[in-house]
């Protein structure tokens, strides 16, 4: 038996996974598609055929899949869910408050443990000091893994029992950066029209996010991002369901919807999220 299963090897799973095996942990690793399973495998990591193969293969199971709707239909298949009892789910996905409450009964109703997390890093960060990872859940079971976690990064906190708090701690902090790169898409076109370098523009105290999207503007080079400008909008969707949900306002998330709504629309959706410069650039009519 292995230490920990990862199921999921994004370019997010798979630096989680690599930072695990680099930790000196036995790891089971799983993903849709397996060639993405190779240069771990390369490393010392196992590979599993299946979610259930990888489930049966290690008491802790890392899930860091598109959303939880995703790992709910991974987990619940008639051959996986009869072998989550006893086991640690760590959900290390992109979710809502609401959504960590469901999963914490519903695990909990499997006679599984279940830990909410949340990265608050980019996948170059994990496994050193840039990276903070959030986990809330009974301390118990954030204890019990915490040699695991601590594997991740060097900022890992415990942020609560309140399941919630994670994903809650997630959507701020995503919410910050949508502010900056929307106030800093707005800068740019501010100072092309004034016809201010902006180089410049990057060095007079804006902070790394807005900083980020400056560059990419300036540089031209919107191609090939990390995450596209639909991923972004997608996370900023939950946002939005989020504000609904709990009953709070809407108008920042739904401002900024509104810019890359349009922006997917034009056909920037594969781009960086940068490119919502393209249509703050137009006026509007």
């Amino acid at each position: 038996m292995s230490d920990i299963s990862a199921l999921g090897l994004g370019l997010m799973g798979s630096a989680l996974a690599r930072s695990l095996v680099n930790g000196g942990h036995s790891v089971t690793v799983w993903n849709r598609s397996p060639a993405r399973m190779q240069p771990l495998v390369d490393m010392g990591a196992a590979p599993a055929a299946t979610v259930a193969a990888a489930v049966e293969a290690s008491p802790v199971v890392l899930v860091n899949i598109d959303d939880y709707p995703s790992t709910r239909a991974l987990l619940e298949a008639a051959d996986v869910v009869g072998r989550l009892s006893g086991r640690v789910v760590v959900q290390l996905s992109t979710g809502t408050p609401q959504e960590a409450r469901e999963f914490e009964a519903w695990f909990t109703s499997q006679g599984a443990d279940y830990l909410d997390g949340a990265l608050l890093c980019y996948p170059e960060d994990i496994g050193t000091p840039s990276a903070t990872i959030v986990y809330s859940g009974r301390r118990s079971v954030f204890d019990h893994c915490e040699a695991l976690l601590t594997s991740l990064g060097e900022d890992i906190r415990f942020v609560g029992e309140r399941v919630g708090s994670a994903a809650a701690l997630d959507l701020a902090w995503l919410s910050s950066l949508y502010g900056a790169y929307a106030g800093a898409a707005h800068g740019i076109v501010l100072c092309e029209s004034e016809g201010v370098d902006l180089g410049l523009y990057a060095t007079v105290g804006v902070n790394d996010a807005a900083r980020w999207i400056i560059e990419t503007v300036k540089e031209d080079d919107f191609g090939d991002p990390t995450a596209t400008l639909s991923v972004w909008n997608a996370a900023l969707q939950r946002i939005r369901d989020h504000a609904r949900g709990a009953k709070i306002n809407s108008e920042v998330p739904d401002f900024v919807a509104g810019i890359l709504d349009r922006a997917e629309a034009a056909g920037h959706g594969a781009e960086h999220i940068a490119a919502m410069v393209k249509v703050l650039r137009r006026t509007r009519t």
